[in-house]
């Protein structure tokens, strides 16, 4: 692995030591004497590293001697690496703001003393830092911790996707208590009027009690009117939590309401109501109090129409407080069986339960026995094992014996504290770093996998791989720690790739644990915590509601903080102008937005994202911060002008194409580094623009495009119509939902596309440019008109040879057929007509790998209804009869679908995970009239 990496275990040391190289290589101006104190502190740090590198990969746990020594070096290294910068920023500025000529003769003749002070001040700095690093080489000698034992590391990279996650603990043991308590639930068929039930599933961490409640989930919230889903963790807000119900289930406010700022009372008050007559299913998960309980209740009202409702514990009490009436059931968790222990460690281990070598089977059987039938312990030491290339019976023996021999009588959060740390202990220095910066998430929290991969990188925590971008390499961490078991998937797309993921509270807790032990991240919910803290901060973690006391990190010492995350309600934001030395920046708001001006100080700046429902104020320093790779702001943002002076931009979200100035529009040609651009269109902005503004627009914004030759993703909304040649070869994925007339002769030519999502007017032979791309795995087409002759569309053979998902959205057209031979990989098919103008697809039975079709029929209230159900009942047949059984969703509904109804914000995949998916939280389609079964 590269050594110039920030880690947990060496602190900043691989850094500090290739930036001292790039000051002794000449192109910095050194004082007479620096040059010689930098040669020492390089070499000095050098030896340190590489015993730093020797001690966090040793056998046992370093005593505490030795934890101090490393814990001193990687301070250090921090610190060095501060003085470094302040230089370099310090060299920077001094070369960017000298005027030339006479003039520029005068103001450097005027500036020379204060220039000469400031390196004067570095030298020292550095000669201080000299002694230190001679105080800690002489500590190391004098304690000889030279005496930690080494061990050879034997973890590498493995890129595996999704293979060793995909069978979790809920497919294992999970299908009788599934059906057990479906049946317990439905009650008495075709009786009376059903009252709303409550069951309670309680048990200690790591039982599965998450996994059971969306396993009964998903199997009936389609015979439910409404459905939510919804996790309350250790310290909720309850008005958050029952804004997503409401969202969940359907809700629209009423035009002009805010709910973002209804109090609790409203909230309840409108959910309520709006349950009242309907047939719900909700599922609360994770409730650790009966107060909590106690408020949720109110809002979900007793009728008659056998609703239900799950709720999820570890506490006791609280499930009994849910259960009050005698239709209610508490369902007390059990831990795995022998035979599916068995089951889900050697599935994990080995990919078959059979598959497990003789050699190995005594120590399995003794450490399935330590796990104690805990789904979330086997799963643990199962990817822990499974991720070894070769299984030495020695290593699964350490493995064992590491285990508490008592877990199996009395869990204990202790006790899988402690075996939750063994995956921990047995990752590479590089995963260690990011698995604990997942700290700086709270609980319950959706993590992006690409907001997540880029501050790693920004924080210096990803390796150089020749011909990679570091974000490449970065995802392959991310797989690993999926592998692993430590992350848990939330949502992936069309190829089975994890987009977002969350931790297990235990899995948080332990980290939090580490984060504190290591000094690695400082993660508070209370202000109040800041005051008095021993150490340094490194990485900061805010979770903050209410008014707060801005007195406090007024008064702390934050200007070596790193990274700095801010997630709550409240309106205040810490004070930036201190935070001189930071990387990664984070800030969540509701509606209120404080001052942000302190963001153009922060010259280390790689990443900045800035997530609210209000309006910012970008300030307008923030085009002369050099460094800053990956800027993320909502939309309705205006930019200041002068973006072209970002050169290091390598992400760019959202650029509006309606409020920013044409001057930025055309700047945006000047960031050649860009390789992910999403750009929106402000809807009422765009309308409000003359025709000959609106065009100016668009026009400079085609010529700025046309310069950006690296793009990696591009995405464009529905309303901004242009005549883009696409000039990057080596995009992958491509959104275009503005209107074309037909499809673009130049997608032919992107040999790299992979995802395409396209708006056209009409559909016709040009299919074919599409069916020659040979990397194309998932295609999304909106087709807006119908052709003007009324054949129809055909999909010949030998064309998408590895398209796997293929999504198409028809307002007019005839119809669609599928010949033999063609798509021999697609796995996933959606088809959205009106009956009007189309009927169903032909040739479905030629496609031969297909696992899922989906097809909506607009339209069906009127005349024809009847022959156009009765070829969606064919379809049906057909589908039935293949030998694969592929599943079906086939629905008819009255009204004609339009394409805005398609065409969302564009987020959706972010939120959900892909562009469309059929059970996303916040449903996308008209409310169906009737359904094929």
């Amino acid at each position: 692995m590269e050594a110039a990496v920030v880690s947990v275990s060496r602190g900043a040391i691989g850094f500090v030591i290739a930036k001292l190289g790039d000051l002794l290589a000449g192109k910095y101006k050194l004082l007479k004497g620096a040059k010689g104190e930098i040669m020492f502190l390089k070499a000095e740090l050098e030896s340190m590293r590489a015993f730093l590198e020797r001690m966090s990969e040793a056998e046992e746990e370093p005593d505490k001697q030795s934890k101090l020594w490393a814990k001193e070096v990687c301070d250090l290294s921090y610190d060095i690496e501060d003085s470094v910068d302040e230089f370099i920023v310090l060299v920077e500025c001094e070369s960017d703001c000298e005027p030339h000529g006479f003039k520029g003769f005068i103001h450097r003749s005027m500036n020379l003393l204060t220039t000469m002070n400031a390196r004067h001040r570095i030298a020292k700095e550095f000669r201080g830092l000299k002694s230190r690093v001679v105080e800690v080489s002489e500590r190391r000698m004098r304690y000889k911790i030279d005496d930690v034992v080494s061990k050879q590391n034997k973890t590498t990279i493995d890129l595996r996707l999704l293979a060793l996650y995909a069978d979790t603990a809920g497919l294992v043991g999970i299908d009788g208590p599934k059906n057990e308590l479906i049946r317990l639930m439905a009650g008495e068929e075709g009786g009376s009027a059903q009252p709303t039930k409550v069951l309670s599933i309680v048990g200690f961490g790591g039982l599965g009690k998450t996994t059971l409640a969306n396993q009964i989930y998903q199997k009936l919230k389609w015979q439910f009117q409404c459905q939510a889903f919804v996790s309350v963790s250790q310290k909720p807000s309850i008005r958050i939590i029952l804004r997503r119900m409401l969202s969940q289930v359907g809700y629209v406010a009423r035009e002009g309401a805010d709910m973002e700022i209804w109090a609790e009372d409203e909230l309840i008050s409108e959910l309520r109501k709006f349950l009242m007559d309907k047939r719900y299913f909700i599922v609360i998960d994770d409730i650790w109090d009966e107060t909590t309980w106690n408020v949720i209740r109110c809002a979900l009202p007793e009728n008659l129409y056998g609703s239900m409702i799950i709720t999820t514990t570890r506490i006791n009490s609280a499930a009994r407080a849910c259960c009050c009436n005698q239709h209610d059931y508490i369902y007390k968790m059990k831990t795995l069986s022998n035979e599916d222990s068995r089951k889900l460690f050697f599935r994990r281990v080995f990919g078959s339960e059979d598959a497990c070598p003789l050699y190995l089977e005594e120590v399995s059987t003794q450490i399935l026995k330590r796990c104690g039938g805990l789904p979330l312990a086997i799963v643990t030491i199962s990817s822990l094992l499974a991720s070894e290339r070769n299984k030495f019976k020695e290593h699964w023996v350490h493995i064992m014996n590491s285990l508490g021999p008592n877990f199996e009588v009395n869990p204990t959060l202790e006790g899988m504290r402690q075996i939750l740390s063994l995956s921990y202990i047995n990752l590479p220095h590089y995963l260690k770093t990011c698995m604990l910066y997942l700290g700086m998430y709270p609980e319950d929290y959706i993590i992006w996998k690409n907001d997540l991969v880029r501050q790693w990188v920004a924080q210096g925590f990803v390796s150089k791989a020749h011909g990679k971008y570091p974000e490449d390499v970065a995802e392959g961490y991310f797989n690993e720690l999926v592998n692993r078991g430590i992350i848990q998937p939330v949502d992936t797309d069309h190829n089975n790739e994890v987009l977002s993921c969350r931790l297990h509270d235990m899995m948080l807790d332990l980290i939090i644990h580490k984060c504190r032990d290591e000094n690695f991240i400082t993660a508070t919910d209370d202000i109040q915590d800041m005051i008095g803290l021993s150490d340094k901060v490194r990485r900061l973690s805010l979770y903050l509601d209410g008014i707060i006391d801005g007195t406090i990190l007024e008064t702390t010492q934050l200007s070596q903080v790193r990274a700095l995350a801010r997630f709550g309600n409240s309106a205040y934001a810490p004070p930036l102008l201190k935070f001189k030395h930071l990387r990664v920046l984070s800030l969540e708001f509701r509606w209120e937005i404080p001052d942000l001006t302190g963001i153009s100080h922060l010259f280390q700046l790689r990443y900045l994202k800035i997530k609210t429902d209000g309006k910012i104020q970008v300030p307008s320093g923030v085009v002369h911060l050099g460094r800053l790779q990956h800027l993320i702001v909502p939309r309705r943002t205006i930019l200041p002008n002068g973006i072209g002076n970002m050169k290091s931009l390598c992400t760019l979200q959202e650029f509006d194409v309606g409020l920013n100035s044409i001057d930025n529009i055309r700047d945006l040609g000047d960031l050649i580094n860009l390789r992910d651009l999403r750009i929106c269109g402000h809807l009422s902005k765009m309308d409000e623009l003359h025709d000959m503004e609106r065009r100016q627009r668009l026009d400079v914004l085609t010529c700025s495009l046309e310069k950006l030759c690296d793009l990696r993703y591009l995405h464009m909304d529905y309303n901004i119509k242009v005549s883009y040649v696409l000039s990057s070869l080596f995009l992958r994925r491509l959104h275009m939902l503005c209107p074309f007339p037909k499809v673009p002769n130049a997608i032919g030519e992107l040999h790299n596309l992979f995802d395409l999502d396209l708006t056209i007017e009409v559909l016709e032979d040009d299919i074919a440019i599409l069916a020659q791309l040979q990397s194309l795995n998932r295609l999304k087409l909106h087709i807006e008109g119908k052709p003007e002759t009324e054949e129809k569309v055909v999909i010949c053979r030998k064309g998408f040879p590895v398209l796997k998902h293929f999504w198409l959205f028809c307002v007019r057209m005839s119809q669609l057929t599928f010949e033999a031979g063609t798509m021999p990989s697609l796995e996933k098919l959606e088809v959205r007509i009106n009956s009007l103008y189309g009927a169903a697809p032909m040739g479905i039975e030629h496609l031969l790998g297909l696992k899922e079709i989906f097809v909506f029929v607009g339209g069906c209230g009127g005349e024809g209804s009847c022959s156009i159900r009765a070829a969606l009942t064919l379809l049906r047949k057909a589908i039935d009869m293949r030998s694969s059984h592929p599943t079906a969703n086939i629905k008819c509904v009255d009204n004609l679908l339009l394409l805005e109804h398609l065409l969302d914000d564009g987020f959706s995949w972010r939120k959900y995970g892909q562009k469309d998916i059929l059970d996303a939280k916040h449903p996308r389609l008209p409310k169906a009239s009737s359904e094929l079964t």
